[in-house]
């Protein structure tokens, strides 16, 4: 994966308008505000290619960069209440049309704050993901919000949850985690 070259390539507020299929595609979703664009512009050492906001709710498209040879798409986070109900069915049918249009998918990078526990959205997602055959990875975020011992327990909570599937703690902050997810996204376009 060529990190360097990394370029935005389009935003996407409808099926529609999403790109042809083709370049596997690293897909990132999560509840809003759990730090998706966040690990894009950490995996990708630039600050701001995927816009970062401390509101929830702001991704409201589904953004794909070029990264060598993949897709990373940051897509709109789930969970978050203060949407109109037509912005609400617009994201629906963005979700939809994204993992129901027979993309290139290699893996989705479910996201979850560290310091919570699994939410009921949380489930809907795992079981929307698993419904369509879609693999993915667990990426637990903020993980420097926490002291170590609180680190250690909220880690093992995760990793019982997902005995088999990888699990990533990760920091925008420190950058602990980076390369791991790094090598698990290259391992999994090759």
């Amino acid at each position: 994966m060529n990190l360097g070259k990394s370029e935005f390539l389009t935003s996407c507020g409808t099926p529609e308008q999403l790109p042809a299929a083709g370049l596997p595609e690293i897909c990132f979703c999560g509840r809003s505000n759990v730090g998706k664009s966040s690990l894009i512009n950490k995996l990708l050492g630039r600050k701001a290619i995927a816009r970062v906001s401390s509101t929830p709710g702001k991704t409201a498209t589904a953004n794909f960069f070029v990264c060598g040879e993949c897709y990373l798409v940051d897509l709109p986070g789930y969970g978050y209440a203060k949407i109109s109900p037509d912005e609400r069915r617009r994201w629906d049918l963005l979700m939809n049309g994204y993992f129901q249009g027979g993309r290139n998918i290699a893996v989705c990078l479910l996201l979850f704050d560290i310091r919570r526990t699994l939410s009921g959205d949380d489930e809907r997602m795992l079981d929307f993901l698993a419904a369509r055959g879609i693999p993915f990875a667990a990426v637990l975020t903020k993980c420097d919000k926490l002291n170590k011992t609180e680190l250690a327990g909220q880690t093992s909570y995760w990793q019982t949850l997902f005995e088999d599937v990888p699990v990533f703690p990760f920091s925008a902050i420190s950058g602990a985690g980076r390369q791991e997810i790094s090598d698990f996204i290259e391992g999994k376009i090759k």
